[in-house]
């Protein structure tokens, strides 16, 4: 019995050896976990089962391997699709070769292509990152669902063009300058005070030039805007747009505009012979005794447009994924969903930074729990709002990765604990052995 303690003593100390081994090795790897060997003692009943027997030693054990989910360090990365989770929760994995979810904290995602599908967010390991997609198909800015429903992230590289429908100028009118001589035409500049232009989109996202002309009748307190879109008097073949207008601006005595704003639309028609319909809306602009000069001006349009590269995605502390596209509109193209368990510490390490549910019904995972990031889990009265850390999922940390928990200077004395401890059975293994040897040595007189 006694050679059995000790040798279980090697035996447990070199488990522990190996787990701190473990730990070490992946003191820089990417949302690692630590491990701890925990020791329980092992006790032996006698055949008879009487007092004497009961509780007899025999040995040591180490087979109760604990997993520390405790948070690790953050460091920036400089890729905008790699993400950290600060509290409680696991990105959600997804193997569509097996149709397995697996879960993980390594947060380095990139977009995979393949052929002509929509790209999707996958992790270093190539399984797809779980979450919402938002709907597109009543508002290209997205409606991104209120319940956790995670699919597989894909992204949709393509935002529709929108038809210009209203043109925002705020600009300076000069009062001491006097009427033009000659009546309004586009081609003279001198027959206008000042202009001004903007690119407005039509309905399939094609650019058009609109220009405004601006000219004083002769009243102090008036002027007339003109406006023609693609005029060129140049095209081949020609195309000589007839000038919408006049509008009529008018200011008080204080050089602020009494017009009743909006103006009326606009209409203008295309060499195709489509028409566009336009607000000319100058609302802030002013009469004053200085030159003549555009303040503010925007347009509500814009032309189709697409991803460029990874560079234009965005993360949200409540895992909103956004991006930019080529037409310089911005939206959601993804919501993260987090999972998080009754005993997390109870996953079963698969290898590649990834976890599997354990489906113990005892010693198990437990219920597995849905939910944004920030936000708390499903609870009796459904989804709440922002939560505290421990009651619910974790927030995201963009342009960032999570550490290894490993702290080496702990790991390293553990790791002298654990040699001594190897040591002191070997030496109790070693005397043992000295001492059966000096018995089969002893010989009758």
């Amino acid at each position: 019995m006694a050679f059995a303690n000790s040798l279980s003593g090697l035996i447990a100390a070199s488990k522990a050896l190996d787990v701190i081994g473990n730990n070490i090795a992946n003191s820089q790897t990417v949302g690692f976990k630590s491990s701890i060997a925990r020791f329980t003692s092992i006790s032996a009943a006698g055949k008879s089962g009487s007092a004497a027997d009961t509780g007899s030693s025999a040995g040591v054990s180490a087979d109760n391997i604990f997993q520390q989910l405790t948070q690790g360090k953050f460091q920036i990365s400089d890729k905008p699709l790699d993400m950290a989770i600060s509290g409680l929760g696991f990105f959600r994995l997804f193997n569509p070769e097996t149709g397995k979810t697996s879960y993980t904290r390594d947060g380095q995602f990139s977009l995979s292509f393949e052929g002509d599908n929509f790209p999707k967010l996958v992790s270093r390991t190539g399984l797809t990152v779980t979450g919402n997609i938002p709907d597109f198909g009543s508002d290209p800015q997205g409606i991104v669902a209120s319940v956790p429903a995670p699919v597989e992230i894909t992204i949709d590289p393509y935002f529709p063009p929108s038809a210009s429908t209203s043109v925002s100028l705020s600009l300076n009118l000069d009062s001491r300058v006097a009427a033009p001589a000659l009546p309004f035409d586009p081609t003279n500049p001198l027959t206008y005070n000042g202009s001004a232009a903007a690119t407005v989109y039509d309905a399939v996202g094609e650019p058009h030039n609109l220009r405004m002309y601006f000219s004083k009748p002769g009243a102090a307190s008036s002027w007339l805007v003109h406006s023609t879109l693609d005029y060129d008097a140049q095209a081949v073949p020609p195309f000589v747009p007839v000038p919408t207008g006049p509008v009529s601006l008018d200011f008080d005595t204080r050089g602020a505009m009494s017009s009743v704003m909006p103006f009326a639309a606009q209409s203008y028609t295309l060499a195709n012979g489509d028409v566009v319909t336009l607000d000319l809306d100058f609302t802030g602009s002013v009469q004053l005794g200085v030159s003549f000069g555009v303040n503010s001006l925007s347009q509500d349009g814009y032309a189709e447009g697409f991803i460029q590269d990874a560079n234009e995605f965005q993360v949200a502390a409540d895992g909103l994924i956004n991006a930019r596209y080529s037409n310089g509109q911005r939206r959601n193209v993804a919501q993260l969903v987090l999972a998080n368990f009754s005993n997390a510490n109870a996953l079963v390490n698969i290898g590649d930074g990834q976890w599997t549910t354990n489906d113990d019904p005892v010693r198990g995972t437990g219920t597995v729990s849905l939910g944004f990031p920030k936000f708390a889990t499903q609870k009796a009265s459904g989804f709440l709002g922002l939560s505290d850390s421990d009651e619910g999922m974790g927030s995201i940390q963009g342009h960032a990765t999570e550490q290894s928990n490993i702290d080496l200077g702990t790991e390293l004395v553990a790791l002298i604990e654990q040699q001594r401890n190897y040591q002191a059975s070997a030496q109790t293994f070693k005397i043992l052995d000295q001492v059966l040897q000096n018995l089969a040595n002893i010989r009758s007189p």
